[in-house]
């Protein structure tokens, strides 16, 4: 065990989250998927091949019907269990996006994953490499229209820190510890301004300010 957390801090894996709309994904195969789909949230990967990422995915519908229409970029390969209004399947995700991850060692589709109606909301965990490899070949598919954040283990990493001014890095320590990175979010922006006796403003700035100068200087 301790083996293993001394590989895993030495490949310093970090977790990132990306979220574009189906507008700005609008040429990627599965912005059709929220037609059909109330919520398709990605549970976890169980291989990837030169054809697609093999995984584990639970849709939410109106009509179940629509488990046995074809999508695009993605294949239904079985259903597991189902009700009137949900089902996990075992699916092929056989689109752009999913194909980044099949041909990178580095970096990995992870959960929470989820597409609405709202957009893509991805959650990656890879090496430094690894995400600002992901965040390139995002960039050339969609564009530049998608958000980026780093994960709470990237926070904390003295690398960063300590490019923060004290304030800064003073209400970040305070966010990572209340667990505002953690999935799901342990703490609210306002329960962070009340322990530290700061406007809720203050805290958002200082948050804002501190993942906008981590992101830049990684590049990714």
């Amino acid at each position: 065990m301790s083996g293993e957390k001394s590989i895993m801090s030495e490949l310093d894996l970090r977790y990132m989250q990306v979220h574009f709309s189906v507008h700005t994904g609008s040429i990627l195969p599965g912005s059709g998927l929220p037609d059909h789909f109330l919520n398709s949230e990605f549970i976890t990967m169980i291989g990837k091949s030169e054809h697609g990422m093999l995984c584990y995915v639970k849709f939410e519908f109106k009509d179940p019907k629509v488990l046995r229409l074809e999508h695009a970029g993605l294949e239904i390969v079985e259903i597991k269990s189902q009700t009137a209004t949900s089902a996990l399947a075992k699916v092929l995700l056989k689109g752009p996006i999913a194909m980044i991850f099949c041909e990178d060692n580095e970096a990995w589709w992870v959960n929470p994953t989820n597409l609405t109606i709202n957009g893509l909301s991805l959650t990656i965990r890879g090496t430094r490499k690894g995400l600002t490899r992901v965040r390139e070949h995002i960039s050339r598919l969609v564009g530049n229209g998608f958000s980026v954040k780093l994960g709470g283990e990237s926070m904390q990493s003295p690398e960063f820190r300590d490019m923060l001014p004290r304030k800064q890095r003073i209400v970040l320590d305070k966010a990572v510890a209340m667990g505002y990175y953690s999935r799901p979010r342990g703490c609210t922006q306002r329960d962070i301004a009340e322990v530290m006796n700061l406007k809720q403003a203050t805290v958002s700035e200082h948050l804002q300010s501190a993942e906008s100068k981590i992101i830049n200087s990684v590049g990714i």
